[in-house]
């Protein structure tokens, strides 16, 4: 069993400053951006459905009523799997003893990373391509439905019917131009409308930062770029995190965590998902939890764990870049 211990703990006092950084970017911005919700087992369920296509040809004059439509022949219903996330923390008794630099508490501090651990491993779960699969036994957990899977990266998801399905995308070649992105943007408003509200793009380093590239588009008569300059503050501003288009507006908010291959620090830095935040909810059955076990001799030790799902209410809301 791995622990902590006097003689494997690098940050024992000796002559360190009491600073400790924790070396991991650890902001979650899916899960913080979504609607919260309770699952009642381990698989849940919604309904998506669609309005008829538009019919303009009149009605004759003293004609009778004789056809009726069922108004829901087209919903269905989809829906996902939970998940079970957990981190683990043990501290030998001596080492809670010991002074250690920068921490007050060894074993405060080893809970507290665990948390931030589950909280990235579900960020990093949700903006993933990972398929839904049903527990069968040890080695094959539940898993919830990744977003970049909901929205049929590597294929469509069977369960989700044609209307609902994602249509919204950039897979081309990087960098992503002014004129891809609002491809993006009118494909879905050409099958939604207008959203309620302000979209947000989840957005890779790389994709992140050919975005802030739409301020200073290269002139083609004198080769210099235009910029924005705040003239009181004499400030330039090279970076975008409010998109304003033709067809709404977009926050655009740097990720490490989409596309992401668990047990992997890789990043996929051309990945970007754009959220409608009003379709997309995080599915508790086990809120965030720090369970303590008992203590059997070798020191304090415990486990944090969460149980919760990805439901993605409508994929044709969303879009991604890959």
């Amino acid at each position: 069993m791995a622990k902590s211990t006097t003689y494997n703990s690098s940050g024992n006092r000796e002559d360190l400053t009491s600073i400790i950084s924790t070396l991991e970017p650890e902001a979650t911005p899916f899960v913080s951006m979504m609607k919260k919700g309770k699952a009642t087992g381990t698989f849940f369920e919604y309904q998506v459905d669609k309005l008829n296509s538009p019919e303009f040809d009149g009605v004759s004059e003293g004609e009778d009523v004789g056809n009726f439509k069922n108004q829901s022949a087209d919903r269905a219903r989809i829906g996902n799997y939970i998940q079970k996330f957990r981190d683990t923390f043990m501290v030998s008794d001596l080492q809670e003893m010991v002074d250690t630099a920068g921490v007050a508490s060894e074993f405060a501090n080893a809970e507290s990373k665990a948390v931030r651990n589950v909280k990235r491993s579900i960020e990093s779960a949700f903006c993933s391509a990972q398929e839904r699969q049903a527990d069968a036994g040890a080695g094959a957990p539940y898993k919830t439905r990744g977003m970049l899977k909901w929205l049929g990266l590597g294929g469509q998801p069977s369960d989700v019917p044609t209307f609902a399905q994602n249509v919204a995308n950039d897979t081309g070649g990087t960098p992503v131009t002014e004129t891809e992105f609002n491809a993006v943007l009118q494909s879905l408003y050409e099958a939604n409308g207008m959203p309620g509200g302000q979209l947000t793009l989840l957005a890779g380093p790389t994709l992140k930062k050919d975005i802030s590239g739409f301020s200073r588009q290269q002139a083609a008569t004198n080769g210099t770029y235009v910029v924005n300059q705040d003239a009181e503050s004499k400030k330039i501003t090279l970076s975008v995190n409010i998109y304003e288009g033709d067809f709404g507006n977009v926050a655009v908010v740097p990720s490490l965590f989409i596309n992401r291959t668990s047990g992997s620090d890789a990043v996929d830095a051309n990945a970007g998902l754009l959220i409608d935040p009003e379709y997309v909810s995080m599915m508790s059955l086990k809120a965030e939890s720090v369970t303590e076990l008992e203590n059997q001799g070798g020191g304090r030790r415990g486990f944090v764990d969460v149980v919760a799902g990805l439901a993605c209410l409508s994929p044709v809301a969303h879009g991604y870049f890959n």
